[in-house]
């Protein structure tokens, strides 16, 4: 039995190793893209304070507890124009005063 491992031996474990590399890089980068994500989820695009889901005429809109500012998912402002024959001036006033 040789002592020094042969060179295909040499070749396999530097490419496990390479592998293993790749393979580590990449989770850490995926954990560091979804910590980022979690850390900006219900935020304010303001004024970065937290955002508070509350209910608008069966529709959930997000306030933020330090602006007071007002943001829509999509699709919600067009759930609140087909509810509201009045239009759209009179959703923000009517939001602006009765949710809080």
């Amino acid at each position: 039995m040789p002592d020094k491992p042969s060179k295909t031996e040499d070749e396999y474990f530097a490419k496990e190793s390479s592998d293993l590399i790749k393979k580590r890089r990449a989770e850490a980068e995926q954990a560091a893209e979804q910590a980022e994500r979690k850390s900006h989820y219900m935020k304010c695009p303001k004024c970065g304070g937290d955002l508070a889901i509350e209910d608008y005429q069966g529709v959930e809109i997000d306030r933020c507890s330090d602006c007071s500012g007002i943001w829509l998912d999509p699709g919600e402002i067009e759930s609140l124009v087909a509810q509201e024959d009045a239009g759209v001036m009179n959703i923000f006033r009517s939001i602006m005063k009765g949710v809080k």
